[in-house]
């Protein structure tokens, strides 16, 4: 990683400032660079949502004018402060912007939002000769650039990956990505995917005998999907959970749109969907809990579900060899 030219903008609500930077950090300062770079990696494995460049005129000058980047993110930091100096549930922070180069020699640009946590420190004072230690509190201590970015972007290519938290401001909702980038809202993938399965569940009751594998075979589904092409196929899902139940699917699709949810959903960050989906947890009646690889569920040799005469369902697990 190399920085190219990082600017920070101080938002401090306590005190009602804005405080704008007018001159971009020493790009050789060690500390500025090992920080950027794991706020960078940070974001990247967060769950982000995808816009073209085109479709952003405030951030594609922050882009396509290096010259004025200080300006132009000055502006910025004043108009997001404007937008939260009233907002009692939105916190201030620092507003990191930056330029800069990846080791595959990619130009990045992007801004992070860094919010202010709350500290004790020591302190060493004087009454008049006497010296004291004492404690007090830091308001505006930056958070570890390992913690998760709730608001945020980074352009590569044409495409800018944003990272926005939702907000509620004086009861109505606030976002980054909405009320200072001007974009339209954009569901997240996870907020697809839980429209997904309250629709499977629903359905399953409706049509099915029993639901009890519905919410693991829905996530296997999902993991098929996303592993296959980067995307949530309601077709394969549909296929997946209720197989010989043309009805059942029909139903299910019917109903993802009615809620808005399109036939093929994109996920611009698989990698993290993989991990979270290719084990799944099934929760029996009696309180039993598995956590089963989904490349084994519908594998009979390992795991395999009877339905009893009773209709109750029972589970047998196969081939168990001890270490």
């Amino acid at each position: 990683m190399r920085i190219i030219e990082a600017v920070v903008h101080v938002m401090d609500k306590d005190s009602g400032n804005v405080v704008v930077s007018h001159k971009a950090v020493d790009p050789s300062d060690v500390v500025m660079e090992e920080y950027l770079q794991k706020v960078i990696e940070k974001l990247m494995k967060t769950e982000y949502t995808e816009t073209p460049l085109d479709d952003c005129e405030i951030v594609k000058q922050l882009v396509d004018n290096p010259s004025d980047f200080i300006d132009h993110s000055a502006q910025i930091s004043l108009d997001f402060f404007n937008a939260i100096k009233s907002a009692t549930k939105i916190n201030g922070g620092d507003l990191l912007f930056f330029r800069a180069q990846n080791d595959d020699l990619v130009d990045l640009t992007g801004m992070v939002k860094l919010d202010y946590t709350a500290k004790y420190l020591h302190a060493v004072e004087y009454d008049n000769d006497t010296l004291v230690n004492t404690i007090i509190q830091n308001k505006t201590i930056l958070p570890s650039p390992v913690q998760t970015v709730k608001d945020g972007f980074l352009v590569m290519g044409d495409t800018i990956r944003i990272q926005s938290k939702k907000y509620d401001n004086n009861g109505e909702d606030w976002s980054f990505a909405q009320n200072i980038l001007k974009l339209p809202v954009v569901k997240k993938v996870s907020e697809e995917i839980k429209t997904i399965e309250k629709t499977v569940k629903e359905t399953a009751k409706k049509y099915t005998e029993t639901d009890v594998l519905t919410v693991p075979q829905t996530h296997k589904a999902v993991y098929e999907s996303i592993k296959k092409d980067e995307s949530i196929d309601s077709d394969h899902i549909a296929e997946t959970v209720f197989q010989d139940n043309p009805e059942a699917k029909v139903a299910f699709k019917e109903k993802l749109k009615e809620r808005g949810v399109s036939e093929t959903v994109r996920v611009p960050n698989a990698p993290i969907f993989e991990k979270k989906y290719q084990k799944q947890k099934i929760k029996l009646g009696n309180g039993i809990e598995m956590t089963v690889p989904v490349d084994v569920l519908k594998n009979k040799d390992v795991v395999e579900f009877r339905t009893n005469p009773d209709g109750t369902m029972s589970v047998i697990v196969k081939n168990i060899e001890q270490d």
